[in-house]
């Protein structure tokens, strides 16, 4: 959802964006077994090459052909896009960002080759950005760029509506997303959860289930209180943010990236929505190759 908004802003600036993601469908994964570098089409002639959570594949043999990588970082027109950790620590950072707690087997070699490359680095907080500075083994590139949260704040906002719901989580049920934090804090007769549930067990409380995206605006303005106690560090937080906008109040602990902004970044709805374009002006400032025209290419 976030590279979505960020294509769409650029593509209205007068950017032209190709995308070349590493796609599921059958057809696709028969091509890569022939030839994967051939069969994935990049536009070589783009002015920056912008390489977002390249190692996102979860539990898939097939990964992002290494040959398009290093010949995109190769060109010196790179831009690494961070969403969360999984292109510098495939364990989700289990060291809070202090190398000496890095587990025996962690390896930063991939991480350092993208930032050692990289034109510009962008991060969904400075709370991130800290956190991988702190581990990788290379300096990040001068230009740093933070794609600040980007929420449809006509769709997420206060529609007066009885809040019969104490307190509300919404989002991936685990361990690392907080469930027994949020079960120790207020027990399981306060709270509901939204989204799958990844527990292995019956989860406590009331549990609704996965939702769609378009019934959550109701779900949030039903709520109190919305909270968020992750384990790991949460890079953003996106949900905090959609429920702030919709009024509740926000119950978090110190590892919610999005809290390491400026509040009106994340909770001034006309800040919010801007934010997508505010992205790209910093990026068009920061890299002066690139102009909000349409001769400027992006893949």
């Amino acid at each position: 959802m976030h590279n979505r908004v960020l294509i769409e802003a650029g593509r209205r600036r007068g950017h032209r964006i190709s995308i070349s993601p590493w796609l599921r469908h059958r057809a696709q994964r028969l091509l890569r077994r022939v030839n994967p570098v051939r069969h994935l089409p990049v536009d070589w002639d783009a002015d920056l090459f912008v390489l977002a959570n390249i190692r996102n594949h979860g539990s898939r043999r097939d990964r992002y052909p290494q040959g398009i990588v290093d010949r995109a970082l190769s060109t010196g027109r790179a831009v690494i896009l961070a969403d969360a950790w999984v292109d510098v620590c495939v364990f989700d950072l289990p060291c809070d960002g202090k190398r000496e707690n890095c587990p025996a087997t962690c390896s930063r070699a991939f991480a350092n080759d993208l930032y050692t490359a990289a034109r510009a680095a962008v991060f969904v907080s400075p709370m991130q950005r800290s956190a991988i500075e702190s581990v990788i083994d290379v300096q990040l590139p001068k230009s740093v760029v933070y794609s600040r949260p980007q929420i449809d704040t006509s769709r997420f906002r206060r529609l007066d509506k009885a809040r019969d719901i104490d307190v509300l989580y919404v989002g991936s049920i685990n361990k690392a997303k907080g469930y027994e934090n949020l079960i120790e804090r207020f027990g399981p007769d306060r709270l509901t959860f939204v989204g799958p549930n990844y527990m292995d067990e019956p989860l406590q409380g009331t549990w609704l289930g996965p939702m769609a995206y378009e019934r959550l605006p109701d779900i949030y303005n039903r709520a109190r209180t919305f909270a968020h106690l992750p384990s790991w560090i949460e890079p953003m937080g996106r949900t905090v943010v959609e429920a702030a906008l919709c009024g509740c109040e926000l119950v978090l602990n110190d590892r919610v990236g999005v809290t390491s902004y400026e509040p009106r970044d994340w909770r001034d709805p006309a800040r919010v929505q801007v934010n997508a374009d505010l992205f790209w002006s910093d990026l068009e400032d920061a890299l002066s190759c690139v102009r909000s025209t349409s001769e400027t290419s992006l893949s």
